[in-house]
């Protein structure tokens, strides 16, 4: 499939996986906005989209991506759900604790000077609870019977509609982000306040971009495909 301005961002990045990254410094939102077309994304951040397809297509003749870029066109529904908890789920986890903490002590330190850190806290601390209960509703009732879909064992076990709630989930998730992105000045560690803050900005960074490529994967790779199977 040729790359056209008019194909939507989640088609661009299920096609050429490595246009991931270029889209993050765009800031072209590939995945709760995946479903706008190149041409639309560019026009609203002031981009050419014909020059965007060719920086993308220039992306892919180089012969190695990169170790983090995955191609999951081939893999099947239950080996996404493995993807998703394995890559994404369990590594969020696991860092969510230590950015409270950290978010904790650069509050405390600075937050007398910069009011803006408390409210960074606050929606930080809302994201993390809601990601928190969203990795268990998937992997305790989602993915089991996305699991199942693909096992032909049964399509009563799954509803549409809690698909749908994930994807409600994934929208508050991109609206705390881009409010935590301008809370932090835009992860510019070149302005940290001290080395806990760089930390803390650099870490919030790493997790935008997870999220983003976690959130692509449900809704424009796994969903899509459950839903064919249910149609």
């Amino acid at each position: 499939m040729a790359l056209a301005p008019g194909m939507t961002l989640a088609e661009l990045v299920i096609q050429r996986p490595a246009s991931a990254d270029l889209l993050e410094r765009l800031r072209l939102d590939y995945c709760c906005g995946g479903a706008r077309s190149v041409e639309k994304a560019c026009a609203e951040r002031g981009l050419d989209a014909a020059t965007v397809i060719a920086m993308v297509e220039a992306i892919d003749e180089r012969p190695e991506p990169g170790p983090d870029v995955h191609d999951l066109r081939r893999a099947s529904i239950t080996e996404l759900c493995d993807h998703i908890v394995l890559a994404h789920h369990e590594p969020e986890r696991r860092e969510l604790p230590r950015i409270s903490e950290l978010l904790d002590t650069v509050v405390r330190v600075h937050g007398g000077g910069h009011p803006e850190l408390a409210d960074l806290r606050r929606v930080f601390s809302g994201l993390r609870a809601e990601l928190e209960e969203h990795f268990t509703l998937e992997e305790e009732t989602v993915f089991p019977a996305c699991r199942a879909v693909d096992a032909a064992a049964s399509a009563d076990a799954l509803d549409d509609g809690v698909l749908a709630l994930c994807e409600d989930s994934h929208e508050f998730a991109g609206e705390a982000l881009s409010s935590m992105r301008e809370l932090s000045g835009g992860y510019d560690v070149e302005h940290a306040f001290c080395g806990t803050h760089r930390s803390l900005l650099e870490a919030l960074q790493k997790l935008e971009l997870d999220l983003h490529q976690h959130v692509h994967e449900e809704n424009n790779v796994l969903f899509p495909r459950v839903r064919e199977r249910l149609a």
